[in-house]
């Protein structure tokens, strides 16, 4: 079996017959593929009564799989959970969740409290039935113990939990009281429903932030309980969870409550869902935006040091209804190879065979309504022949070390939205200003990896260049972490009124952005104003969001470019070994808006130093590398509907550039250019040295 594991998400279906499942199992080892998911794992149709489990037709799947020469990751939750651990006959109300907004608030989140003890006892005994039945079968490969982890409610369990949580943060309510101005007795008494009442956050935004912080941190803790409950009754098999992947993207960070840098260090593999055409998401007009999303799990994944799978990528169209959610079989192969391309270490595709009922009827699948493969498993197929035959890159390889990464948190993502009152008060654009930075870096062949500002490690401080975009709040810790990267002599760039905020959203009482910050970018904001404009070499340029009147603090600080007022808009700071770039404005929104030659040219400028790969190319076109102990490789995808020259430079002299689907060469001496046709992509393939 080749080592680079791939395949599909297989329902079992009540209505299915034997011959169906080999059928389809058949068509599946056929399509090339050695690694499938199994749900659900109990078979409920078969069961004499709500409180039985019974495993015999997953146990025939599997029987299946081994025949085939296949293994199964049998994801036991994450779906519909009355077929999963949770019958409806045990469901009590307060057993539910409950959201203080009413419960179609966020329609698209899970019934069953996963705090609540009763509900957590049926876990275990799930659970433990489900991995007692199956762990000693030869095709069982891992458990998928959460599907899409994410939890909201606001129930009384919640409350308590919440409780306890600020206890063990704070040891005592007098240093709750004096950090959130508010005059309670005892942590019992401190409840979430007006945390964003307005005279509460006019005088401390925590009451607003902690609770979503302890949100985020209460799903990894149920990710944990899961984790260890499945550990449990096998030590043996991997444990895998699937984060709701790149969140951190979307408006409200509320709904999921998913903090992947978080979640990806409690299981043994680390997941992700991709839907790249549902939901109303569209990329082909913005390819820097897939490839931003598909990166966040993968950069969590490595951060925690764990295998990483996307275990679900969409196949197909949504619903009988969604026209626009169509899938090409080039868009799945492409956005295959673009997972692929993030260092994976297996991959399942959603779902074999469309849905025949529910909301989602006849979306998704590989197969026709009646189960025979598409064209879409014939585009699967003829790639995983190219994969399979080319094990000395594919069956062990790791992305080739990124020149840049995009640093955040999510806790400053919280303080930045509390700000606009969780779009009270504005929609955030916090995403869009880190989109804007990713897309410049993007579109030189550069594509950044995403890191955890609360975490920087030796892998981030060897990084050549690291950006920090919208950092309103950091904290003393990440501040000297900061300073640590450039002194070592990396290049450090950031936007936007760096540190207005420490992590107890108070303002540096000596001045913005607070004396580390200060001392390690060279500048103090004196004045803020907003619709002020730039001036780079005599050309004006718009500013993004809101303006800082900046003072230097470092006489050897240089100004590179100004406001219209003289004063200083963008700052390069020496210090250390490296040194430093700040812009007075959310200059990603500027940036996404439109790559200005003036700005590209002062940022290359700074980073011209930096040896890696770099790329001449239309912004329709997506690059991404890997390399094995013997080859280096590149991924390039044209989204455009016409041809697209790209143009390599960083390359060793000489080489030889083979592509892997054509066969042709490519010679690089200055620099390696080759033509993609129109919707297309290619991976060109060279040794090491």
């Amino acid at each position: 079996m080749s080592k680079f594991l791939f395949g599909a998400v297989y329902i079992i279906e009540q209505d299915y017959t034997d011959e169906e499942m080999r059928r389809d199992l058949t068509n599946m080892r056929d399509c090339g593929f050695n690694l499938i998911t199994l749900w659900p794992i109990g078979n409920a149709w078969l069961a004499k009564s709500s409180h039985e489990w019974v495993f015999s037709k997953t146990r025939y799947v599997l029987d299946l799989c081994q025949e085939l020469g296949m293994k199964a990751i049998l994801q036991l939750f994450g779906q519909n959970q009355a077929q999963e651990f949770m019958p409806d006959s045990a469901q009590t109300p307060e057993m539910e969740s409950a959201d203080q907004y009413g419960p179609w608030i966020n329609e698209n989140s899970l019934w069953a409290n996963l705090n609540h003890p009763v509900v957590r006892d049926y876990f275990d005994t799930y659970f433990r039935e489900a991995i007692f039945a199956l762990k000693d079968h030869p095709a069982v490969y891992g458990w998928d113990v959460f599907n899409e982890s994410h939890h909201r409610t606001d129930d009384e369990w919640t409350t308590r939990k919440y409780q306890e949580w600020l206890r063990e943060k704070y040891g005592t309510i007098e240093k709750l009281n004096k950090e959130w101005y508010r005059r309670y007795e005892s942590f019992a008494q401190v409840r979430p429903e007006k945390r964003r009442a307005s005279y509460s956050i006019w005088s401390s935004l925590l009451p607003a932030v902690e609770y979503e912080k302890f949100r985020a941190e209460s799903l990894t803790e149920i990710c944990r309980f899961l984790y260890n409950t499945a550990k449990k009754y096998d030590y043996i098999h991997p444990i895998m969870i699937d984060g709701t992947s790149a969140m951190i993207l979307v408006d409200d960070l509320t709904l999921r409550n998913c903090d992947e840098f978080e979640t990806a260090y409690v299981p043994d593999i680390y997941g992700a869902t991709f839907y790249p055409k549902s939901w109303g998401k569209n990329f082909k007009d913005t390819p820097w935006t897939l490839s931003m999303y598909f990166s966040i799990p993968a950069g969590a994944a490595r951060k925690a040091h764990k295998l990483y799978f996307v275990n679900e990528l969409q196949t197909h169209t949504q619903s009988v209804l969604t026209p626009g959610s169509e899938v090409s079989c080039e868009e799945l192969v492409s956005w295959t190879l673009m997972c692929v391309f993030t260092g994976l270490s297996g991959m399942q595709l959603w779902r074999w065979r469309p849905f025949l009922h529910g909301y989602q009827a006849t979306g998704r699948g590989l197969t026709r309504i009646d189960g025979c493969p598409n064209k879409r498993a014939i585009a699967v197929n003829s790639l995983l022949e190219v994969i399979h035959n080319n094990g000395e890159l594919f069956d062990d390889f790791r992305i080739s070390r990124p020149a840049v990464r995009i640093a955040y948190s999510y806790g400053g993502r919280l303080f930045f939205d509390s700000l606009l009152k969780f779009g009270v008060a504005g929609k955030t654009f916090w995403a869009k200003n880190m989109e804007g930075w990713y897309k410049l870096f993007w579109n030189w062949g550069m594509p950044a990896e995403m890191t955890d500002l609360e975490r920087l490690n030796e892998d981030d401080f060897e990084t050549p260049v690291m950006i920090v975009p919208g950092a309103v709040c950091v904290s003393e810790t990440q501040a000297q972490s900061l300073c640590r990267y450039v002194e070592n002599g990396g290049i450090l760039i950031a936007d936007g009124r760096i540190g207005a905020l420490d992590d107890r959203g108070c303002v540096p009482p000596e001045g913005i952005p607070g004396k580390t910050l200060s001392k390690l970018f060279g500048i103090v904001e004196a004045d803020v104003g907003s619709g002020g404009r730039m001036l780079v070499g005599g050309n004006v340029l718009p500013t993004g969001f809101e303006t800082q009147e900046l003072e230097l603090t470092d006489s050897s600080a240089c100004v590179l470019a100004v406001m219209e007022d003289g004063t200083p808009a963008v700052v390069l700071h020496e210090y250390g070994k490296g040194k430093t770039l700040y812009f007075n404005n959310f200059e990603g929104l500027v940036l996404l808006e439109k790559l200005w030659p003036e700005l590209k040219e002062i940022i290359s400028q700074v980073t011209a130093e930096v040896s890696c790969i770099r790329a001449q190319k239309d912004e329709h076109v997506h690059l991404s590398y890997i390399e094995s102990e013997t080859q280096k490789a590149v991924l390039a995808v044209n989204f455009s509907d016409k041809a697209e020259n790209v143009s390599l430079t960083g390359l060793p002299a000489g080489v030889v550039l083979t592509e892997l689907f054509t066969g042709n060469t490519v010679q690089a001496d200055n620099q390696a250019v080759f033509t993609l046709p129109a919707c297309s992509h290619a991976v060109y393939v060279w040794p090491c040295r």
